[in-house]
Order: structure tokens, then sequence, then C-alpha cells
């Protein structure tokens, strides 16, 4: 059995360490006999990644949750890119890369057709158990983060929509509020007014507590 494997992440020593990962899985684990590993390339550039998905036939991609480049789906990031590419290779079963352990963002990436999501901690263990579930039809996340997911550990019990917490993220990412309505092709009203929606259900009132309070959660990686 002939698996096809794709790397999208943003950042080099990930993509490289899945790759690692994936080369020493293969020469020493006895169960995978039967299978052989393909990486058909890695990539930081969504341009790339669309440009093989389109000619390759690929069963497995490894897609970090902010790819950050130029091209048709550069607007597209984190549960939107996921579900734009569920939609467009409905056959590709993808497996998030993700700094984020909040159960909001797995909830939400889950639902717009990932198939598996795992942390940037996991091991070959887990990347291996990842890889089979997923092969075999079925959702992977990792035990840490399937207890944080079934015990709906939500900041205050509410739940942020895609948008708000695209919003949110590109604020960590240290963006205005006029490059946010950029990228996003909304006007700063309706960014703002997600914005203020997200602020309202976690329960603060500044953008300080905002930031304080998503860098205590580590929901987002805070730009310094």
């Amino acid at each position: 059995m002939s698996v096809n494997i794709l790397i999208a992440d943003e950042h080099t020593l990930i993509r490289r360490g899945i790759l690692s990962m994936i080369n020493t899985m293969s020469a020493g684990n006895a169960a995978m006999e039967d299978i052989h590993f393909n990486v058909i390339g890695d990539t930081d550039s969504s341009t790339e990644l669309v440009s093989l998905l389109s000619h390759q036939h690929v069963d497995i991609l490894f897609l970090g949750f902010s790819m950050n480049s130029h091209s048709p789906v550069s607007e597209l990031n984190g549960t939107e890119l996921v579900k734009w590419l569920a939609r467009e290779y409905p056959e590709t079963r993808i497996v998030v890369l993700s700094p984020y352990r909040n159960s909001n963002i797995i909830r939400m990436t889950l639902e717009a057709g990932a198939k598996g999501y795992i942390s940037r901690d996991t091991c070959e263990r887990m990347l291996w158990r990842a890889i089979t579930t997923v092969l075999n039809g079925e959702v992977y996340i990792e035990r840490g983060l399937m207890d944080s997911l079934l015990r709906r550990d939500t900041l205050v019990g509410q739940e942020l929509t895609s948008r708000e917490v695209d919003v949110l993220r590109m604020l960590c990412r240290g963006l205005s509020l006029t490059t946010i309505s950029a990228i996003m092709t909304l006007s700063n009203k309706t960014v703002s007014a997600h914005k203020l929606r997200a602020m309202e259900k976690l329960g603060v009132q500044t953008d300080c507590q905002l930031y304080c309070l998503l860098a205590q959660t580590r929901m987002f990686n805070i730009a310094i």
C-alpha cells in the first residue's frame, strides 16, 4: 500500500521535523511492512500547495494552521483554508498541525473538514496513530486535546465564530483593523463588530484585557 503525503507549513523546522519523523517510523515499525509512505513534497507556499494537490493524488495533507503567503487563496487561512481545501479536494485527508490547544479552534477545524488535529508537541507514536486513524476513515485528535474538547473547555462557555477567531488571531499577529479588513475583504466596521462580539463572549472590555486573556489561555500566539 502506497500513501502519498504532502506537508504544508510556514515553518521550515516543522516541515522537516514531520518529514524526519515519517522517515523514522518507516525505518523502525514492523507494522508498516505493507505500507510505503511517499512524501511528494513540503511547502510553505499556498500557491505550491494548490498546484501539488491539483496535479498529484494526495492521501494525507499535514497542514499548518497559519499558512502565510501570497496566492489566489492567501486570504484564506485557519479554518477557512481548511474548509476550502476540504471542498476542493475531498479525497485528501487533512491533518492540521497547530500550536493552539483551545477547544473552540479544535471544534471549528474539525467542522471545517479536517480529519485530524495534532499539536506541535506530537511524537512519532502519535503521528503514526494519526496517519493510520485517518487512513481508516476516522478522525484523530491527540488524547490531551481530546480531553479539552470533551470538557468543552471554552473560556466562558460561549462559542466563537470562525470569523471572530480569525480576527482575534490576526490581531494577535499585530495586524491593524484596516489590514485585517483588507485581508478578509470586509469593511472596517464589520471587522470591528467581530472583534467586539468576541470580546463580549470572552468577558473582556478593553484591548489590554483581551490580550492578557489570550496570552494566559494560549489561544493564539501573541506577537511581541
